[in-house]
């Protein structure tokens, strides 16, 4: 059976209740997405991530700006010590965990949702404390935000609420389970009949025929499970038939199903639902057209700018007036070491960087307070003093 004979299953109908965030479908499973997807399939946020692809392209992403280092600034100065609620929002995880998790969430639910904890010395919130989307109702009263959370409601000056993609008027993001449900689902469905194809259940391997004209459904029955007994799982022995009965093979394979092509144009939709080049995923026929490594991490950083300039103008508001958040992306774009090297001559000799500069803001190496830039190959051991020229200031 082609695969997308497997897809066209009859739409399920659903039982909205009165809350908008959440549904009861036909098995009495509860979510917050109304599960009209065509393929038959279950589309919420474990199942989501229960594909190959979404997984790495969700992880990839999360993991990556989990990783990136965030500060204060003020101008271009960058602030020490750094905030705490920078240094480790929650105080029950690593930051990496915070921001991995805070990503995640924009990028399945289209919402970040946390509680703000206690202001701190400088009249801000020195942490959060993250909830899950899906217990959070959002409500515009009287033209001000209000979150309900486990029954408590919250005014919007209690909660940090990051969205990623909303149109106007909206007061909650968009995340891809909830726009991207249809190709979710067609990628469940597929999945779903590849293990069955490997399983023997896609399609049988053979009919048995009978002449019998009066054959029973108890008979029919009969025959298959004396045939199943002798002949069924890895028993390769002669089959022996009456007159009256004949077997009849069935061929099939994954290419006539359009199983390998279905699956495999399946990551090319997920890399375009993450904003991802596809060569990220192994999707096929994926041009790289960047060979240097640099230009390929600009590419994927390109995708994620969006994300990571939503969280960061949300922790800036949750820091003084005059200082703003930023990400430190210079490593998703650090080349190798003798390219690196060779930049940095350059700044040298054009005298626009200085030695601790170089050190301390690319080489993430403590400063040696050398003050002036090199211009040429001269070693120091080259240098001397004449007694008219004994200032230090006159070395050039």
């Amino acid at each position: 059976m082609p695969i997308f004979d497997f897809l066209k299953l009859k739409k399920r109908q659903n039982m909205p209740y009165g809350n908008p965030n959440s549904f009861v479908d036909s098995l009495g499973r509860v979510s917050r997405y109304y599960n009209n997807v065509y393929a038959g399939t279950f589309v919420d946020e474990s199942t989501t991530l229960s594909i190959p692809g979404l997984w790495r392209g969700i992880t990839l992403i999360s993991d990556t700006i989990g990783a990136l280092p965030i500060h204060a600034y003020r101008g271009d100065t960058r602030l020490e010590p750094t905030p705490p609620i920078l240094e480790r929002p929650y105080p029950n995880e690593t930051r990496i965990e915070t921001l991995c998790a805070m990503a995640a969430a924009l990028l399945i639910h289209g919402n970040y949702i946390a509680i703000l904890g206690d202001i701190g010395a400088n009249g801000y919130p020195e942490s959060i404390y993250p909830v899950s989307p899906t217990r959070v109702h959002v409500e515009r009263n009287d033209g001000r935000l209000t979150y309900k959370i486990n029954e408590e409601t919250y005014d919007a000056s209690q909660i940090m609420h990051i969205k990623n993609f909303t149109l106007p008027g909206q007061i909650v993001g968009v995340g891809i389970v909830g726009a991207q449900r249809q190709g979710i689902g067609s990628a469940l469905a597929m999945q779903e009949y590849a293990a069955k194809y490997f399983d023997g259940g896609a399609q049988p391997t053979g009919i048995l025929y009978s002449d019998n004209a009066d054959l029973s459904q108890d008979e029919a029955d009969m025959l298959k499970a004396v045939w199943m007994r002798h002949y069924g799982g890895t028993s390769r022995e002669p089959a022996v038939l009456n007159a009256s009965t004949k077997f009849q093979q069935l061929s099939d394979n994954a290419k006539d199903s359009q199983l390998v092509e279905s699956r495999q144009f399946s990551l090319t939709e997920i890399a375009n639902m993450l904003g991802l080049p596809g060569y990220y995923l192994g999707a096929p026929n994926s041009s790289r057209t960047y060979s240097n490594v640099e230009q390929e991490q600009l590419q994927f950083l390109r995708g994620i700018t969006p994300l990571i300039t939503r969280i960061e103008s949300a922790f800036t508001d949750l820091i003084p007036r005059g200082q703003y958040a930023k990400f430190n992306t210079d490593a998703l774009l650090r080349s190798d070491t003798l390219t690196r090297y060779q930049a940095h001559q350059i700044a040298l000799s054009a005298g626009f960087l200085t030695v601790d500069e170089i050190r301390q803001d690319f080489e993430n190496r403590p400063p040696i307070g050398e003050p002036q830039t090199i211009a040429d190959d001269s070693s120091l051991d080259d240098i001397t003093l004449s007694d008219e020229d004994d200032d230090l200031g006159s070395i050039v």
